[in-house]
């Protein structure tokens, strides 16, 4: 139980690290995509659910450290590999069908809905590599 606990914070603390990075990132190099971020379709900074971003990497962490814990065998070669294969697969069983929706249901352009699926897999890969270093 410690190593899953262990290895949810670890890869929840670097996860959040990276979505800040990943934010400035996007602001210098997509600066149209992170305008529509702060359009009036979204809620502006100061809600009462802030919180939930600072949440959310912890949220999937533990979620694919459950995963990870489950299906790990199933994966093989490198852990880097069963790390991109889980990623892909988070990516198209979780992904794909609600960002479906979203983009179905609210105004926002299939880039934004695709940097959000890229994003999810790249947060997957990080998460995965870091549970295959902790817990082959």
């Amino acid at each position: 139980m410690k190593k899953v606990f262990v290895a949810g914070f670890t890869a929840g603390s670097v996860l959040l690290v990276l979505s800040w990075g990943v934010i400035f990132l996007m602001v210098k190099f997509f600066p149209g995509l992170a305008d529509q971020y702060w359009s009036d379709k979204f809620r502006q900074a100061g809600s009462s659910t802030d919180w939930m971003f600072y949440a959310h990497p912890f949220v999937l962490s533990f979620a694919l450290k459950w995963f990870w814990e489950r299906y790990k065998d199933i994966f093989k070669g490198s852990n880097i590999l069963k790390a991109f294969e889980i990623a892909l697969v988070y990516g198209i069983v979780a992904m794909v069908p609600v960002l479906w929706l979203t983009y179905s249901n609210i105004d926002i352009s299939l880039a934004m809905v695709l940097s959000w699926l890229v994003y999810g897999i790249f947060q997957a890969f990080i998460a995965g590599i870091i549970f295959s270093w902790l817990n082959p």
